[in-house]
């Protein structure tokens, strides 16, 4: 069961909890020798059988504890990305890096070349997306990409204010017409945001539809209202030659936060 099985395990304890049960007492209940069960709780092998058997004893079942995965899937995965936040944000050359190679899908060489990186620079670069869990290199010091091609921002983050920041400049920099402009309507605050809502998924379901076409560089926009031309959003002022000191310093950031 893999990564699910570790999830619903988390959820199966999150019950146990609940239930007020040490793990000594959920043995007398299930017939279980105490040692058997505290290793079923903290194996990714357990089968689905087992699972469910505690599940039942602990009044549960298996939809809901599905939804305490996510639960605690989604929490973790905010506290991850409110480090990785922090880390761009001091460090967003290393963004810009990590938005060339994956999310442009450029390679690694052209980068370098074009921005003068010595080899133990991009190293560097590599090992620091390494630590902070977004690729893993390969043998051949090529990086495998563990997440999609794109970056969410934590909200209201520093990275997210300074992306927005960024974002506003680009397009307010641009002698355009916007293509929406009315004065005086009655809105109220949550009919606004079903208006924001539904414009994102609408802009979402074209971008998905039209970004493998051959024409996708040439119709690329950057939109607030107002389209323009889809520059793409640096967060540095270019990508900059590094020291491994940088690595220590990830290092002890993410192992930190991963501790609380």
């Amino acid at each position: 069961m893999g990564f699910c099985a570790s999830l619903l395990l988390n959820a199966l304890r999150v019950k146990l909890k609940e239930n007020d049960l040490t793990y000594n007492e959920l043995s007398l209940k299930v017939n279980v020798p105490i040692s058997t069960l505290k290793r079923h709780f903290h194996s990714n092998s357990i089968g689905i059988d087992k699972l469910m058997e505690y599940a039942t004893v602990l009044n549960t079942n298996i939809e809901e504890l599905s939804q305490i995965a996510r639960d605690i899937h989604n929490r973790e995965e905010g506290t991850r990305t409110e480090v990785l936040d922090e880390v761009f944000f001091n460090h967003p050359y290393i963004y810009d890096f990590f938005y060339e190679i994956h999310v442009k899908g450029r390679p690694v060489y052209d980068v370098a070349k074009e921005n003068g990186l010595t080899e133990q620079s991009v190293y560097i670069y590599l090992r620091s997306l390494e630590i902070m869990g977004l690729v893993e290199l390969r043998s051949d010091g090529e990086p495998a990409f563990l997440t999609p091609p794109y970056y969410t921002f934590f909200e209201g983050s520093k990275l997210d204010k300074l992306f927005t920041e960024k974002l506003r400049l680009e397009v307010l920099s641009k002698e355009s017409r916007p293509e929406v402009g009315m004065s005086r309507v009655c809105l109220t605050q949550e009919q606004i945001d079903q208006i924001s809502e539904m414009v994102y998924e609408k802009i979402q379901h074209f971008h998905f539809q039209n970004k493998e076409s051959k024409d996708s560089e040439m119709i690329r926009r950057n939109i607030l209202l107002s389209v323009t031309e889809g520059n793409y959003i640096y967060l540095s002022n270019g990508l900059v030659n590094i020291d491994s000191g940088l690595l220590k310093e990830l290092y002890e950031t993410i192992n930190d936060s991963s501790e609380k």
